[in-house]
């Protein structure tokens, strides 16, 4: 459903990029859902599919291959650039936390290097994340209003990430507004 509903902007983003016209078949929806847990068997080598609680998103997924143990945690993951938070921030936190517990030998982040070990990776994102969770709870426990957290809270991490001013104040107002009346 997200995908579907943001491919038109997608494609228009990739076109300028691109300098042409993207067809639509250039973005695929997926044919099948998968809930919990799934196998794919792609012959002789087998990818287990879960799903999360919403955390990113509401659709996350991640993909592990047992042969290589090479774990796709897609944007479950980001390095280097600000993650953009567009589902809850607590269950990103909770997903986190969880994913750490598993072993692999190397995962494969949504955005920077094309692999990394785990689990290193976390660290990064999992500061960055608690970071606005402890300072946008701070920020309400003491009245501030959104617009004094998004000038506040989390901006010591500012130079630890690229696009950060593109995306930090989106996502204290995220986190903010599932925070407010918890």
């Amino acid at each position: 459903q997200a995908l579907g509903s943001r491919a038109p902007t997608y494609r228009r983003k990739l076109g300028e990029v691109l300098g042409r016209t993207i067809p639509e078949d250039w973005i695929v929806l997926p044919d099948r859902t998968v809930k919990g847990k799934a196998e794919l068997d792609l012959g002789g080598r087998t990818l287990r599919l879960r799903t999360h609680p919403t955390a990113h998103t509401n659709n996350d997924l991640t993909v592990y291959d047992e042969a290589t143990g090479t774990w796709w945690l897609s944007d479950l993951v980001f390095m280097e650039r600000v993650p953009s938070l567009d589902g809850s921030l607590k269950g990103w936190v909770g997903v986190l936390d969880r994913l750490r517990e598993r072993e692999a030998r190397r995962i494969v982040p949504g955005h920077g290097p094309v692999s990394a070990p785990w689990p290193e990776a976390s660290g990064p994102i999992g500061s960055y994340l608690k970071t606005l969770l402890s300072g946008i709870r701070k920020a309400i426990e003491e009245g501030q209003t959104m617009r004094e957290a998004y000038e506040e809270v989390g901006w010591d991490q500012k130079d630890r990430w690229r696009l950060f001013e593109a995306y930090h104040r989106r996502n204290v107002s995220t986190a903010y507004a599932e925070l407010e009346w918890e």
